[in-house]
């Protein structure tokens, strides 16, 4: 059974001008699926709708169309840490008081390399931006959700971060059987985490396959610039 089914989701913003008004299509009949334990990469350039796709799931905008969660518990990890985080609360209090439980707390600080006694104190702005975005994807996970949105989890991370918390979200994947919309620009991060890839481009999937398949034997053309993009050493 699927962890979540979406049929045909479109998502339809209205853009008011001073003289004028005009509407404007996010997301186009988009329909894919999410089996429990599996992660799918929505990859695309900013405006493409991914992050509509997301914040449809979690019921942060109207949209036209099915979406079928067959779970308990939604999470997401939101892009901008600063802004999802209470400023005047201590990171220590905001994360108990999701799940009242501080060996659970301490455990995941430590997964994801953080000293509790230190951090845990401090208020959001105190933080570096790598500290807040650990801080928010140990959120996500603190009430053991059956799904994760993660609305571009590492972008505001230095790459040596950024692969210690791919290799993490991994091993917590094959660990937990983590189940995930991985929302990212950079096709080449779907390497380390993802099951399936979907492409997306101006609101539309553009292509969608398992990770050997869109790398290997990419079909659409924008698919290839993506791949052609990524740098090489």
């Amino acid at each position: 059974m699927e962890l979540l089914e979406v049929k045909n989701l479109s998502v339809t913003f209205r853009n008011d001008g001073i003289f004028s008004s005009e509407e404007v299509k996010a997301v186009k009949n988009v329909s894919f699926s999410l089996k429990k334990g599996e992660v799918l990469g929505i990859v695309g350039q900013s405006g493409s709708g991914k992050t509509t796709i997301g914040r449809a799931i979690l019921g942060l905008v109207s949209y036209e169309g099915e979406l079928k969660f067959n779970g308990k518990t939604v999470s997401c990890m939101f892009q901008d840490p600063l802004a999802s985080l209470h400023p005047y609360i201590s990171i220590r209090r905001q994360l108990l008081d999701i799940v009242p439980d501080e060996d659970k707390v301490k455990t995941l600080f430590r997964k994801f390399n953080l000293d509790y006694e230190t951090v845990g104190v401090k208020k959001p702005s105190q933080l570096s931006g790598g500290q807040r975005q650990r801080v928010i994807i140990i959120r996500a996970l603190l009430n053991e959700p059956d799904l994760i949105i993660a609305d571009e989890p590492i972008s505001m991370l230095d790459v040596t971060l950024k692969m210690w918390v791919l290799k993490a979200l991994r091993e917590l994947k094959e660990t937990y059987g983590l189940s995930m919309l991985f929302i990212t620009h950079d096709l080449l991060t779907t390497k380390y985490v993802c099951d399936r890839i979907m492409v997306m481009k101006d609101g539309e999937v553009v292509e969608e396959g398992t990770l050997e398949e869109i790398f290997t034997n990419p079909q659409a053309d924008y698919t290839r610039e993506l791949i052609e993009a990524i740098p090489k050493v």
